[in-house]
């Protein structure tokens, strides 16, 4: 076999490893937000969305987005928002940080918004990477709910955008974002 021969069947096999670990890295990642997104469903201190503050959009809903990445879908963005009708993979990252807040901080939270709704062009909830949480421990957000101390959990899960009362838009949920 000439070097020029040798060299190419080389590169070739380089490339079709690189592509098959993609490939398997991809699925071991889609497994990984299948099962949390499992995990989430089952868990009784966390409540997700079957509506929109906004808008109604049955599709987009919290619930709906984690019972779609559960089913190996993405989860599907409003259609009134930046990014409309968009299917969006949820970050694993994301998903475990808000199953500990519960299993490790022992919140009883409600999610009312993932890649659903309307949130600015450059949101976080738009690429899988953010929640708003309305409730923590049967009070509303901005109605007496430990809201601080939720966000510092937040921040300990890896959260690294973690914005509630105080903050611009945000009197009435604390919004969790996990670096892009």
């Amino acid at each position: 076999m000439s070097t020029y021969r040798f060299a190419h069947v080389i590169a070739v096999a380089v490339a079709t490893a690189a592509l098959s670990g993609s490939a398997v890295n991809a699925t071991a990642a889609a497994d990984t937000r299948a099962a949390a997104a499992r995990q989430i469903l089952r868990t009784s201190g966390i409540s997700l969305a079957v509506a929109h503050q906004g808008g109604t959009h049955a599709g987009s809903t919290a619930k709906a987005n984690i019972t779609d990445t559960a089913n190996g879908k993405g989860a599907l963005t409003s259609p009134w928002g930046h990014k409309p009708n968009r299917r969006v993979a949820l970050d694993p990252g994301m998903l475990s940080g808000l199953l500990k807040l519960n299993t490790q901080y022992r919140y009883r939270i409600a999610v009312s918004e993932i890649v659903g709704g309307k949130h600015s062009s450059t949101s976080r909830h738009y690429a899988g990477k953010a929640i708003d949480i309305s409730h923590i421990n049967g009070k509303h957000v901005g109605s007496g709910a430990p809201h601080k101390a939720l966000m510092a959990a937040c921040r300990k899960l890896g959260a690294t955008e973690v914005l509630g009362p105080g903050n611009a838009g945000h009197s009435r949920h604390v919004h969790c974002a996990w670096p892009r």
